[in-house]
């Protein structure tokens, strides 16, 4: 815990990009009482860290998934060059694409060799926050599932949900037998939740750790909506991976089963039919 200026320990937990889906559902879901949850162009603030022990940002510059990696706009490196001698310990989202490709789960200590300007940058943020030599905890997650019908979000689920309401289909870019870590927003915010308490040090993976086909995720939503049909556009077997939760399971079992899977994307199924029964549709 960091030390205030009058000698009082502070623990108040601080939460930045608050209007983030990850966010909200921290703020509900991950069990810790927050002090102070601000928009990433409060980062600035002079109060922002009065009370404050740990910091978790949400906040992503839309530019990290398309433009090389700069301090310009990376908001975790931001925050961190605040929190810089504070004693206060950060978590940083950071992603699995961090990652090579692997044909066997992920452990943290797999090789980084990502793909992706987003996986690039991610990688470069971590190294940057790791230089800098403060308390610290990254977190490489895994794909998150959950309800989110924000028009102009790209996620995995806000596609599927957003054409499914629009067109009467999913569409996948990629073979629907490619195998991919999925965790649901809820689950991730209790073991967020856990590791703003405990703060441990390091890297964790922080995922399912079961592989499932994206056609499944797919299938079982269409269940949920009861109706709809899955269009394939391409049979590329590309970008399938699986996290090795070890560490997390010895601080935070994500505790989800592939039946549980099923169970929660059919829920997120059922939802879209009620919001288009109730004419609320953002796509409309």
């Amino acid at each position: 815990m960091a030390d205030r200026a009058d000698g009082v320990l502070a623990d108040g937990v601080l939460v930045v990009g608050h209007n983030s889906l990850l966010a909200q559902a921290f703020l509900e879901h991950g069990g810790v009482p927050v002090l102070r949850a601000v928009g990433h162009g409060e980062i600035g603030r002079p109060d922002l860290l009065d009370g404050i022990g740990c910091a978790v940002n949400f906040a992503l510059d839309p530019a990290c998934r398309r433009e090389p990696w700069s301090p310009a706009i990376d908001a975790d490196l931001r925050l961190a060059e605040r929190l810089e001698g504070s004693g206060i310990h950060q978590v940083m989202l950071s992603s699995r694409t961090v990652y090579g490709p692997s044909g066997v789960p992920l452990s943290e200590s797999a090789p980084t060799a990502p793909a992706t300007v987003y996986g690039r940058n991610k990688l470069a943020t971590e190294r940057a926050l790791a230089a800098l030599g403060g308390s610290l905890t990254v977190l490489r997650v895994a794909n998150i599932i959950g309800w989110e019908r924000r028009p102009g979000r790209t996620s995995f689920m806000t596609a599927m949900l957003g054409t499914l309401a629009a067109q009467g289909r999913i569409s996948l870019d990629v073979s629907p037998f490619v195998i991919r870590d999925f965790l649901p927003v809820e689950s991730f915010a209790r073991c967020l939740g856990a590791v703003v308490r405990t703060r441990p040090p390091g890297v964790f993976n922080l995922g399912s750790g079961i592989g499932v086909p994206v056609g499944r995720i797919a299938l079982w939503v269409i269940e949920g909506y009861g109706a709809g049909e899955l269009v394939v556009t391409s049979p590329e077997e590309r970008d399938g991976f699986v996290l090795d939760i070890g560490r997390m399971r010895d601080l935070c079992p994500p505790g989800v089963t592939e039946a549980g899977l099923a169970d929660f994307c059919r829920g997120l199924g059922r939802l879209l039919r009620q919001e288009r029964a109730m004419e609320v549709l953002p796509y409309s």
